[in-house]
């Protein structure tokens, strides 16, 4: 597991290195939203929108860069059904998580039949403004405003691929939301403060997860800077201002949204590759 920490600039690290271990190269990977708490209408309809149009856009095309050892390289599109991917839980393990209490609530939502059983998926705990988690002797906007991580734990025999990611709205804006971090204060492209901010840090843990689903079991790409996410955490490239005068860098789905950058192979060898931070 790779905690994202609270605004800090890791840097444009230039390698990275393969180190043998799985990417998510089998087919269309499936994203799955569990929804922790109390999220507006508006705030799912931005999530969802995001979900169902961030497989196609140039930013994740990013991701397609990266390869395994036999030089597969990952696939285009993520698959996400804002129905059938999504899952509402209200409050079940309280508002103070922990780590473990997070992989029980991905395990409930598969054991309960409300999302599938899926190896090749990537389950997302989007947690309210009002939930805090503590994890790796911290917590949340404390320590890290997300992280991913496998799990052997959540279905037995299975590896469960599996993200934490907080609204900072009201707890952390300044450390974990982007737009406030660049000076934008409360405003974001789609007038949502929290969900604007949320989404980068699910940019940045989809693109960790699809490119390193084993970190720390069977590590795949790895450099100095840690994972292809953290070489280029909280680095924007070029932005632009929208109508209501706060900043974005790129468009998904035709919707303005401020992401961060992810580090693209420039090169195709192994073990280690040539990056640089990009937005496309």
């Amino acid at each position: 597991m790779k905690p994202y920490r609270p605004g800090q600039d890791q840097g444009q690290a230039l390698t990275i290195t393969y180190n043998g271990g799985p990417i998510m190269n089998n087919g269309l990977t499936s994203m799955y939203y569990i929804y922790y708490g109390n999220f507006t209408n508006k705030d799912r309809q931005i999530a969802n929108f995001w979900g169902q149009n961030i497989g196609n856009a140039p930013i994740y095309l990013i991701n397609t860069t990266y390869f395994d050892g036999s030089f597969v390289h990952i696939p285009a599109g993520i698959t996400f059904d804002p129905v059938a991917n999504v899952f509402n839980d209200n409050y079940s393990l309280g508002k103070n998580l922990t780590d473990a209490n997070v992989q029980t609530i991905v395990k409930n939502a598969i054991t309960g039949g409300n999302l599938p059983d899926d190896e090749n998926g990537i389950y997302f705990v989007i947690t309210a403004t009002d939930v805090h988690e503590t994890a790796f002797g911290g917590g949340f906007c404390s320590l890290f405003c997300g992280y991913h991580g496998p799990s052997t734990t959540i279905i037995p025999g299975e590896t469960i691929k599996y993200s934490f990611v907080g609204n900072a709205q009201t707890q952390c804006p300044s450390g974990c939301i982007v737009n406030t971090v660049i000076g934008d204060g409360t405003k974001s492209p789609n007038n949502d403060l929290g969900v604007d901010g949320l989404l980068s840090v699910v940019f940045h843990e989809l693109s960790e997860t699809v490119t390193d689903p084993e970190v720390n079991l069977h590590t795949a790409w790895a450099g100095s800077c840690s994972e292809n996410g953290d070489c280029c955490a909280w680095t924007f490239g070029a932005t632009h201002q929208v109508a209501n005068g706060s900043h974005a860098n790129v468009k998904i789905g035709g919707h303005a949204f401020l992401l961060q950058q992810m580090l693209k192979l420039t090169e195709e060898k192994l073990p280690t590759d040539q990056g640089v931070c990009a937005l496309k």
